[in-house]
């Protein structure tokens, strides 16, 4: 059985991306786990960083040895088709989820994934997905059934693998409804802001909602300080205030400002050698913290068992 994550919080630009991105690559690299990312964002940030992350390495690693990924496919394929059509599935209220359709464009959810490195693979999204609010609100009238419909279609191939790591954008939407109800474990990344402590709660507060109006099992898995200035008076009083408002739940594992990081971001996740063949130091710095704060997450789940 495969164990999901959704990595959230309503407030964006809180490194929600960088989380999944960061965890998804340790996970397949570090420590051999076989791994998907589904880019549940319109935006599809997550997709450009694996694109350029699969050309930072050689064919022998899985990458593309300078050579970007060609996305043919995405999620929107996935779950609405080529050319959107009505699925027609509901019949006297009820939904027939075997049910064939003639003319169905929709692609097999194996031939939308690609590896981008040994072990790591993404599902890809772009601005298209936008389309997927109307048109799933279109073809189900029960506010389950629209969840459900992802499960139906993307549940086979999740199992294919030992991690799944869920990206969605920062609303109560259609997006992150989904993720959530697909998921065992949420995630959720904190910035030491009161906005984001502030809508970081909410997320909790929605997800406790969630689990009882839709009864799933979804769990806490961690709280991830995210960016803090290690030296600033504010972002200390806000790392303190976080430890009494989620306990345990909050990492011991910080992730401070690090100009590398945000490197990623365009130029794809980099493991750079010396000439003596050892990691350079930033990007050393990088992979250690989020292989700690992967560890750490491992060690809550235990909490549940």
């Amino acid at each position: 059985m495969s164990k999901k994550f959704v990595i959230g919080n309503f407030k964006g630009g809180v490194g929600k991306s960088t989380c999944a991105q960061m965890l998804g690559f340790e996970a397949s690299v570090a420590k051999n786990q076989k791994t998907l990312i589904v880019d549940l964002d319109m935006q599809g940030n997550t997709s450009d960083v694996m694109s350029l992350t699969h050309m930072n390495f050689s064919l022998e690693e899985g990458g593309g040895d300078g050579k970007p990924l060609d996305y043919e496919n995405t999620i929107t394929d996935v779950l609405i088709g080529k050319e959107p059509i009505d699925l027609n599935l509901e019949t006297d209220g009820e939904v027939d989820w075997n049910k064939v359709v003639d003319n169905d464009t929709r692609v097999d959810p194996k031939d939308a994934i690609y590896k981008v490195v040994d072990n790591l693979y993404i599902l890809p999204a772009d601005m298209s997905f936008e389309l997927y609010d109307d048109w799933i609100k279109d073809q189900f009238s029960d506010s389950a059934d629209k969840l459900v419909y992802m499960q139906k279609r993307l549940g086979p191939l999740l199992e294919e693998f030992d991690i799944v790591y869920l990206d969605v954008p920062p609303s109560i939407s259609i997006y992150s409804k989904s993720a959530m109800y697909l998921a065992d474990y949420a995630i959720v990344v904190l910035q030491t802001q009161v906005k984001s402590m502030r809508n970081a709660m909410q997320y909790l507060e929605y997800m406790d909602f969630f689990v009882e109006g839709f009864d799933t099992s979804l769990k806490v898995a961690g709280v991830i300080p995210f960016m803090l200035e290690s030296g600033d008076a504010v972002d200390q009083e806000m790392y303190a205030q976080a430890q009494q408002i989620y306990g345990d739940h909050l990492l011991k594992n910080v992730v401070l400002k690090n100009a590398r990081l945000k490197r990623y971001d365009g130029s794809g996740i980099t493991m750079e050698l010396t000439k003596a063949g050892k990691l350079k130091q930033w990007d050393r710095r990088c992979h250690h913290l989020f292989i700690n704060i992967y560890e750490e997450l491992l060690e809550h789940e235990t909490w549940y068992e």
